[in-house]
């Protein structure tokens, strides 16, 4: 069900699930993202998506694979999606890529904060986040939701957050 959730700005965002039918808006969105916030989302330079990546990031069931994508306003393209993805130990990675013209307008922490409501509800123990070094507004996301950093290969820094942990919540109307 989509929610009309406020920024820090004031301005307010639709969130909702993403869903098969936002296939052609979410490559079109993949193709709004500079070559660098692509490069720090997918850790690879990516100029081309395979059709398999594309249906890896836009087939999910809900359960196992969730992904929230915002937009801007109603009929309007996604500017960000939030992700995560169970693993064998019954935790989740984590992914959150916001369009370049939103970045900076507290959208990646309102999603992130919605998305973490939903992991908690839904049974995952604990979120891990896997992030460049030189990711420095994912970094900075990530502490102020009280990940704590679990490893480095000196080009990724790999995060943990437990989900019994305490974070702020958001003031959510039913859109």
């Amino acid at each position: 069900m989509p929610v009309l959730v406020p920024l820090p700005s004031g301005e307010r965002i639709m969130v909702r699930p993403l869903g098969a039918a936002d296939r052609d808006a979410y490559v079109a969105a993949l193709d709004g993202l500079s070559a660098h916030s692509r490069y720090l989302r997918f850790a690879a330079p990516k100029p081309r998506f395979t059709r398999r990546e594309i249906d890896y990031l836009t087939d999910v069931d809900g359960v196992n694979h969730v992904a929230l994508v915002a937009m801007g306003a109603p009929g309007c393209q996604g500017i960000a999606v939030a992700r995560y993805v169970r693993t064998d130990d019954g935790a989740a990675e984590v992914a959150v890529a916001v369009v370049d013209a939103w970045q900076g307008r507290g959208v990646g922490g309102t999603l992130t904060t919605l998305l973490l409501d939903h992991a908690r509800e839904a049974g995952v123990h604990a979120l891990d986040a896997h992030v460049l070094t030189e990711n420095h507004a994912s970094l900075a996301l990530l502490h102020r939701f009280g990940f704590r950093p679990t490893g480095s290969d000196g080009l990724q820094r790999s995060y943990r957050l437990r989900l019994d942990a305490a974070h702020d919540g958001l003031g959510v109307v039913a859109a």
